[in-house]
């Protein structure tokens, strides 16, 4: 993929990686849906180079008040390169997206999720 340094002008469909960790496996196992909504954070600092912006997952309200959200992986680093104008713009916050597919065995420690970013307004 090529890296223009742009916003988002249409959605854009990756697949999230650092998935294959145990706990975040687990994360997705139990509340991973399609359509379920994620947030693209920037990480400060970023724990490697390539992982700087997390995927956020919104799981179930606690105690059906307070929405909670919980890391399931990271973007490639050369589409998290194309998001940096977004990035450099927001504190935290990059982008928002939902869930497009997932693949996570029930005894395997390991789990493939596919995520649509939507445009950055």
């Amino acid at each position: 993929m090529t890296t223009t340094n742009a916003p988002l002008a249409h959605p854009y469909f990756t697949i999230v990686g650092g998935t294959t960790v145990p706990e975040r496996a687990a994360i997705v196992r139990e509340h991973c849906r399609e359509g379920s909504p994620v947030e693209l954070r920037r990480e400060k600092p970023p724990t490697e180079p390539s992982r700087g912006i997390g995927v956020w997952l919104q799981c179930p309200r606690m105690f059906g008040l307070v929405p909670t959200w919980k890391k399931i992986g990271y973007l490639p680093e050369d589409f998290a390169a194309s998001l940096a104008p977004a990035s450099d713009a927001s504190e935290t916050l990059v982008a928002r997206g939902r869930v497009r597919t997932i693949y996570a065995p029930v005894n395997r420690d390991e789990a493939v999720v596919s995520v649509e970013v939507l445009p950055v307004s």
